[in-house]
């Protein structure tokens, strides 16, 4: 408690003591402060020569060491202070000498700080030295290249006469008076003959001018004489279609059609070179090859018109003023600048513009002897931005009496793999791709805008036959060769898919109506055949629907179906049992025969990759050529008659196996069985007048 007593007293007086220092301190005259100030100013210049004058090693080396020093007198202290009334003294000189150490601390750090500052000080004043000498050599550069320049411009320094093509001397001696060439002093004088040409220059240039007025005046009264006889070969125009009107009666007594040649020829001239190309081609190949083929030409005339006459004034003026056509594009993108256009609308209108057909099509419609077959009519639209052809097909004059049959003659799907892999689901042009993605789409976009655009599609064989050469670079060239060697074949490839799918078509139709009797010239109606199976219904599939069943896989892996072809779903029934029949017939048909997956539902469900018979079955009716040489337009009744055959005798023989009369033996077998995949007579043999089953 008395140790508390006295620091609180020791305190105090110090408070005390602080108080009075600083009143008295206040009380201070200026005298007093400014001998302060000089002592002030006097220890800093002694602190600044002692900073520059000690080692700043030997500096660090003894900060380190006080700071040591410090601590074990922090850590003695600690340690006095567990006993404060016996180590009082002791504790106090600790107190001392860490605050003479905290002094030179002080100093130290006053040292490091002024080393600090003279070093940055001098820093500063080499970068101005630095900075003045660089800005000097800057200037002496700029006067120097300066000075070349314009010594370059001396050398360079041309006179206007220079541009002036002067004759030769030798002519100019020879054809100049010598009032003009004065040869005793211009031979020796290089500047008066100089001067001397260009006033024969001038004197020639006044001779052609009053030559030019001349030949003016006598052009003027020709182009007189050319417009008197012009307006009277106008005048006959009036005359002539008169005269057209009055033999008209004549012309059509005797069939000439001489003036719709001649509104065709007219229109002909307004297609662009592709179309034109194929217009003529085809228009040689109809009157040569082929007279059920029609070519024509659709579209709006006026507006072809004003396309082909401002292709015409763009082409002039690029010719006359190449400099002035970049200046009107510089004046479109300025006016567009100035209307604030947004980017979205500069964009759609690109788009238009890209995918915007030229106003003039032409169609070719194909018919045949027997009009029930209807009519083909492909139209083929140029499209000038892209560089492209797209055709599109229409039927016409076929009577859609089917529900699945009418996939069979979809004018969308028509045209697919006409020739091989060109199913026209992507560009021709290599450059399209850019020509999209500059315009904000994808390159996967394009068909799907051409068939909105109810366009058609970009087949290759289209290309080929208006004689587009795509090069590798992007370019598109129209060659008329090309055109004309590739005419007859995609014709001749088009009429046989046309011709084979309108026979596909009445197949369906017989088999939606559950008929699958066989023509009577046919190979197979002369051997009679009981079919105890039949059709329940025939309907329209999906890829979808074909591809989720597993046995049917192994047709997609193989490359023998795809999703381009068309599906069919057939149901055949006997009793209980029931076959549900996945059929594939493909864009080439009949290239290729159709494809046939089946399930047989009774007792379970079979298929080919858990039921052998199953798999003979299916393998018997998709090589239908290996037994019969069947006739192409009724591909399918085969097919479907085979397959009939075969349940039945897979149902007959299965009941022989188990010993159940469900489906008694109406065939006649050689063998039921055979080998150790049982296999079943699916086979057919003739034996005298009757039928006998064989293994395959």
């Amino acid at each position: 408690m008395v140790n508390k007593e006295t620091s609180e007293k020791e305190s105090s007086e110090k408070k005390r003591r602080r108080t009075t220092t600083s009143s008295s301190s206040n009380d201070t005259t200026p005298s007093k402060i400014s001998k302060e100030e000089n002592v002030y100013l006097n220890a800093i210049k002694f602190e600044e020569q002692e900073a520059s004058k000690r080692s700043p090693e030997k500096d660090s080396k003894l900060y380190h060491q006080t700071c040591e020093d410090l601590r074990k007198i922090f850590s003695d202290v600690y340690a006095l202070k567990k006993d404060p009334e016996k180590n009082r003294h002791e504790i106090a000189e600790k107190r001392v000498d860490g605050s003479m150490m905290v002094v030179l601390l002080k100093k130290l750090n006053r040292l490091d700080k002024l080393r600090i500052r003279s070093g940055r000080d001098s820093l500063h004043r080499e970068k101005l030295n630095v900075d003045s000498n660089r800005l000097q050599l800057q200037n002496l550069l700029y006067e120097a290249d300066h000075l070349k320049r314009e010594v370059q411009r001396c050398y360079q320094f041309k006179s206007q006469d220079e541009d002036i093509d002067l004759v030769s001397v030798e002519e100019f001696y020879e054809k100049a008076p010598e009032s003009i060439s004065r040869p005793e002093k211009t031979k020796n004088d290089e500047h008066a003959r100089r001067l001397a040409r260009l006033e024969w220059e001038l004197q020639q240039r006044k001779e052609l001018a009053t030559l030019y007025k001349d030949l003016q005046a006598s052009k003027e009264l020709v182009a007189e004489d050319i417009n008197s006889k012009a307006e009277r070969l106008a005048s006959l125009a009036p005359r002539l279609q008169s005269l057209l009107k009055a033999t008209r009666p004549l012309q059509e007594a005797l069939e000439m059609g001489v003036e719709k040649e001649w509104e065709v020829q007219k229109l002909a001239r307004l297609l662009p070179r592709p179309l034109y190309l194929f217009y003529s081609n085809a228009q040689g190949f109809a009157d040569a090859c082929d007279k059920y083929m029609a070519i024509s030409i659709d579209g709006d005339e006026e507006e072809a018109k004003q396309i082909e006459d401002s292709t015409k004034e763009t082409q002039e003026d690029s010719e006359d003023n190449p400099a002035d056509s970049d200046n009107e594009d510089n004046e479109a993108d300025k006016s567009h600048h100035r209307g604030r256009l947004s980017k979205t609308l500069i964009l759609e209108q690109k788009r238009t513009n890209l995918f915007k057909p030229h106003p003039l099509s032409v169609t070719v419609s194909l018919s045949s002897k027997d009009k029930s077959k209807g009519i083909l009519s492909i139209i083929f639209n140029f499209l000038p931005e892209l560089g492209i052809v797209a055709a599109r097909c229409k039927v016409r004059e076929v009577q859609n009496v089917g529900v699945s049959a009418g996939d069979v003659i979809n004018p969308g799907s028509l045209l697919n793999c006409l020739f091989p892999d060109d199913y026209g689901s992507e560009s021709p042009s290599s450059r399209s791709k850019f020509q999209l993605e500059a315009v904000g789409l994808e390159a996967n976009r394009m068909i799907s805008m051409l068939l909105e655009k109810r366009l058609g599609k970009p087949y290759r064989w289209a290309q080929r036959v208006c004689g587009l050469e795509m090069s590798p670079k992007g370019d598109v060239l129209a060659s008329d060769d090309l055109s004309q060697t590739s005419m007859s074949s995609v014709i001749k490839q088009i009429r046989s898919r046309w011709t084979s799918r309108v026979n596909l078509y009445r197949q369906i139709v017989t088999l939606e109506a559950g008929n699958i009797d066989l023509p009577k010239n046919h190979p197979d109606e002369k051997v009679p055949m009981r079919i105890s199976c039949r059709l329940s219904s025939w309907i329209g599939s999906t890829w979808q629907e074909f591809s989720s069943h597993p046995f049917t896989n192994k047709f997609i892996e193989e490359n023998l179906v795809s999703e381009n072809d068309l599906f069919f779903q057939a149901t055949i029934t006997r009793d209980s049992a029931k076959l549900v029949c996945f059929v594939a017939v493909g864009c080439d048909f009949p290239a290729q025969l159709p494809v046939w997956a089946v399930r047989l539902n009774w007792n379970g469900q079979h298929d080919a990759t858990n039921n052998p018979a199953v798999r003979d079955m299916e393998y018997w009716v998709n090589t239908l050529e290996e037994g019969v040489k069947s006739r192409k337009a009724c591909v399918l009744v085969s097919q479907l008659r085979r397959i009939m055959t075969s349940m039945d005798i897979l149902l007959e023989t299965e009941s022989i196996l188990r010993a159940k009369t469900d489906f008694p033996a109406e065939k006649t077998f050689i063998k039921a069985f055979r080998g150790r995949q049982r296999s079943r007579p699916y086979r057919m043999m003739e034996n005298g007048g009757g039928v006998v089953y064989t293994q395959i």
